[in-house]
């Protein structure tokens, strides 16, 4: 791709009638887009010719005065980070749609590390003439903040963990002595006390899972097990704690896989618990598995609200929910799909999600076989 330097940050000539005291009359979107100290790229879809702004080479830790291609600048973001802001990039190429992603990138001069976004979109100015183009932002104030949070959450939830499971012990322990007493209204009620601290124990798990996320330290564990197992194992606890939905689930033909167990368990529980949350009681929920070459497609399908074609672009990132009438009365911290996200890709996979508002969303993740 060839890059050329933008002249938006050059201040306009003056009109002769305008000179002397009087300011020139700048752009107001300009005067905007500077105090907001973000950068400006440009991308011709066709040509794929690449025009970045001053301020957005500064980003990278380029000087504003010398080339940047798009390779340079991906070149500058870490390489856990690197193909996955890629393939998002080319994805957004792919099916023409808005993009944004967030990475952490490490100057090319300067050798600062800095976090950055990326928002972007398609516009066409004629017939023949389309570009992709957007802002890049320097978010690095906003990541510590976030860090100093999760590690916050972290402590206290580790804090909050043991106590609960000590009650969740004495909770079965009191269920066994009830069911042998034969006291079947104690036998109802410490079964419900049981399914509030597993829920508990889960949001707990949750939050110390985002905090390990946020600061890289996710541990991969791997065995080879048995996915089919995995999934009836799952889908029992699930209907345990959320009995309002009709799950039905697909043979996996005996297929298994090298992960961590308890990492892809939490994934399909996450997954199956947002099904069973956005959709309405009664529904149907699918859980799919197949195999494609060395590796094994698995998918939940619910018959909910859907997600927005803006929403889906967004609903891997940390702290994120989608806001509307219909989920003011969903609880949730918004980690669960970053958690997710952050899991299958540690394991080299894949997660997407395809949907379509009125008619439910379908979320699957690819994983390589043993």
């Amino acid at each position: 791709m060839s890059n050329n330097s933008n002249s938006e940050d050059l201040p306009k000539e003056i009109p002769a009638g305008q000179r002397g005291n009087k300011l020139p009359q700048l752009d107001a979107a300009q005067i905007a887009i500077d105090s907001a100290n973000v950068g400006i790229w440009l991308i011709n879809a066709v040509t794929r010719e690449f025009l970045p702004s001053n301020r957005t080479k500064e980003l990278f830790g380029f000087r504003a005065d010398e080339e940047m291609s798009v390779e340079a600048a991906m070149n500058q973001i870490l390489e856990k980070y690197r193909q996955n802001t890629i393939s998002a990039i080319e994805n957004a190429f792919k099916v023409h749609s808005s993009l944004y992603v967030e990475y952490p990138i490490t100057g090319y001069h300067d050798h600062q590390s800095r976090w950055l976004s990326i928002t972007g979109g398609f516009t066409s100015f004629d017939e023949t003439t389309t570009y992709f183009s957007g802002l890049v932002m320097d978010i690095t104030e906003q990541k510590k903040n976030e860090l100093k949070r999760s590690k916050f959450i972290g402590m206290v939830s580790h804090e909050l963990k043991t106590p609960l499971t000590a009650l969740k012990a004495y909770v079965q322990m009191l269920g066994n002595w009830a069911q042998k007493q034969k006291d079947n209204f104690a036998v109802g009620a410490l079964s419900k006390v049981d399914k509030q601290v597993r829920k508990m124990l889960n949001m707990i798990n949750s939050l110390l899972n985002l905090s390990s996320a946020e600061v890289g330290k996710i541990h991969i564990n791997k065995q080879t097990f048995s996915l089919d197992n995995l999934l009836k194992e799952v889908v029992e606890e699930t209907l345990f704690i959320t009995s309002s939905h009709h799950i039905t689930v697909a043979p996996c033909d005996n297929i298994e896989i090298n992960a961590d167990r308890d990492k892809i368990e939490q994934v399909l529980v996450n997954l199956l618990s947002n099904a069973a949350k956005y959709s309405d009681k009664g529904s149907a929920i699918y859980v799919t598995c197949s195999r494609e070459e060395h590796k094994v497609v698995i998918g939940i399908q619910d018959e909910g609200m859907g997600i927005t074609e803006e929403a889906v672009e967004k609903v891997f990132l940390p702290h994120y929910r989608v806001e509307s009438k219909e989920t003011e009365k969903v609880t949730g911290f918004g980690i669960g799909l970053y958690l997710c996200s952050e899991i299958i890709q540690r394991h080299d996979g894949k997660i997407w999600v395809d949907s379509e508002i009125g008619k439910g969303s379908t979320f699957k993740f690819i994983l390589p076989i043993a």
